[in-house]
């Protein structure tokens, strides 16, 4: 069986039932889950090794991620432009807390390996446990306004964007923090190579702040 084939055959033989119970729709043809959860879309995503070969190397990776189009309408109605993209939060399995890959041969891979008959039950039970008590949580978590701000500041990752989802969570106060904090950090990187993020944090401060 050719690798994606397998990827595919193992994915709906471990994690079709309980994913489908949760309301997840799977796409064979692109490896992923997706469910709506109120405003927001929730992805199971799981990326082919690109050196995979039959009978030599089956494995794949999952990543996790939330995305709102009403947050692509919100951006343009106050921007008059639409955002970079529409994308709430994501995360790669290896990064998401106590996050176990199986240990096969006394090693621990961060890859899901199916080349082995005698392990894809191992390697896929371990997949299904982790994202069930792990990355939908995380999926959940992460739908939410003000949850997702506050992933991102501390994260260092986009201030002014942490400042819209505050914003859009009602929280003006903490969407001034949210600029602030982006703020501080630039003078504490001033060799940082995103210079666009430091011209959207002096628009948001001159459009809700500095009135």
């Amino acid at each position: 069986m050719k690798p994606k084939a397998l990827i595919i055959a193992n994915i709906e033989e471990f994690l079709l039932e309980p994913l489908t119970a949760a309301g997840f729709k799977f796409s064979p043809s692109q490896l992923t889950f997706k469910r709506t959860q109120n405003e927001f879309i929730q992805t199971i995503h799981f990326q082919a090794n690109r050196y995979n070969e039959e009978h030599v190397c089956v494995a794949f990776w999952s990543h996790y991620q939330v995305a709102s189009r009403s947050y692509a309408s919100w951006h343009t109605a106050r921007y008059g432009r639409e955002p970079v993209n529409h994308i709430v939060g994501g995360v790669a399995d290896w990064n998401i807390p106590n996050w176990q890959f199986p240990v096969i041969d006394g090693k621990q891979d961060k890859e899901h390996q199916l080349v082995d008959p005698s392990r894809r039950a191992t390697v896929m039970a371990c997949l299904r446990d982790n994202l069930l008590a792990l990355a939908i949580p995380w999926l959940d978590h992460r739908s939410n306004w003000e949850n997702a701000a506050l992933a991102l500041v501390e994260a260092q990752d986009s201030h002014a964007r942490a400042c819209d989802f505050y914003l859009m969570a009602g929280k003006q106060e903490k969407a001034l923090w949210a600029l602030n904090e982006g703020i501080a950090y630039w003078e504490r990187n001033p060799q940082a190579s995103d210079p666009q993020e430091k011209e959207e944090i002096a628009l948001r401060m001159d459009k809700y702040f500095n009135a």
